[in-house]
């Protein structure tokens, strides 16, 4: 009875490796080239002040293949066995822009480096997050959305939930919070965080360009499918600043240079969305709505020592400012999956889009202290 006893254990221990090995992320990252740069999702949440990007040094030489190497800690002798070349230049500059260590003669990556099972783990812990977050904050966004379509600016929607709320004002709560540290500019190096995960998501790369002049700011969301933004930002809008600020028509010759990108309606009033946070509007008081219940659910849900422990993250601010991305990414997807927000048609469908359809990624911010 023993024997059959162990001999049911084994078969079954060999169907649950039978399973694992099939599995989609075993299979994938056997055929994954983990040296191959593009292969890889990378963001940097950082500031940077007359000097190179991080990722600018990565993609120099063989880099890349030099920090994969080293993610885990290698001495000198242990990279010259997996004949890996390199030069004492290159692991200095590394070193120099704060992208590998150096401690008992052991080289360690000093940046995170998730492999694909690392991945799938995170996405999975993030999308359960993300799933709690989006029942607490559901009705507070459609709140938003319902209050910018009775401004006939429901188009707007997409920019201000994602890049204003999800992606903004929460920065600066977790840095209020001292959640995450507060990233500043310095001499010399980078300033903040920078991490790799594999696969790339399956997204739209969206971002925001700003224009900043004292407490305003004009925010544009770009992505990689369309390119009007570009001739809009060309025309420096932040001209039209005073005329927010006082609150008076832009002279005609003005109405006329920017009239093309649905600016203005027919009485030569400024149709984009302004978020004046000195003032408490509308939509500021709508957005921190969303942003409290946010937190609250993020902080709930999310154990923050266990995931650094997990992944080894350096600290506990770096440990939120990568988890929380995979969840503001989950968030935007439930959000577009629910139709609380539409993606705006520069990203839907760029060939079928005009100037006027660029309006609808823009408004103004008048920021308080």
């Amino acid at each position: 009875m023993k024997n059959i006893n162990r001999i049911t254990k084994l078969v079954k221990q060999l169907f649950i490796n039978f399973l694992f090995l099939s599995s989609p992320v075993v299979l994938l990252a056997q055929t994954v080239d983990y040296n191959d740069l593009d292969n890889w999702g990378h963001l940097c949440y950082c500031a940077t002040n007359n000097t190179f990007h991080p990722e600018i040094i990565v993609r120099a030489d063989n880099n890349w293949q030099l920090l994969f190497a080293m993610k885990d800690g290698l001495t000198l002798k242990q990279i010259d066995s997996l004949k890996i070349p390199y030069s004492q230049s290159q692991l200095l500059l590394l070193r120099s822009h704060r992208l590998l260590n150096r401690s008992q003669n052991i080289y360690k990556t000093a940046i995170p480096i998730l492999d694909i099972e690392q991945t799938a783990n995170l996405r999975k812990q993030s999308q359960l997050v993300a799933n709690s977050i989006y029942l607490e904050i559901e009705k507070s966004c459609r709140n938003l959305v319902s209050h910018l379509s009775e401004q006939n600016r429901s188009n707007n929607a997409f920019s201000i939930l994602f890049s204003y709320v999800i992606d903004g004002l929460s920065w600066k709560r977790f840095e209020k919070e001292n959640l995450v540290e507060e990233r500043e500019f310095g001499m010399g190096i980078w300033d903040g965080n920078y991490w790799f995960l594999t696969p790339k998501r399956q997204v739209d790369l969206v971002g925001t360009n700003s224009l900043i002049n004292g407490d305003i700011v004009f925010k544009c969301n770009w992505s990689e499918v369309e390119n009007k933004t570009e001739e809009l930002l060309d025309k420096k809008p932040d001209r039209l600043f005073p005329f927010v600020l006082e609150k008076t028509v832009p002279s005609k010759e003005l109405i006329d240079e920017f009239k093309d990108f649905g600016l203005f309606d027919k009485n030569f009033n400024l149709t984009i969305p302004i978020i004046n946070e000195k003032e408490n509007s509308s939509l500021y008081l709508l957005s921190n709505d969303i942003i409290d219940k946010l937190l609250a659910a993020f902080l709930a849900k999310t154990n923050i020592d266990e995931i650094k422990n997990l992944y080894k993250f350096n600290d506990s601010s770096e440990t939120v400012v990568i988890f929380y991305h995979e969840v503001l990414f989950d968030l935007k997807d439930l959000l577009l999956k629910n139709q609380v927000i539409q993606k705006p048609t520069l990203f839907k469908s760029p060939d079928k889009a005009t100037l006027a359809d660029v309006a609808d990624l823009c408004f103004i911010v008048i920021r308080g202290n």
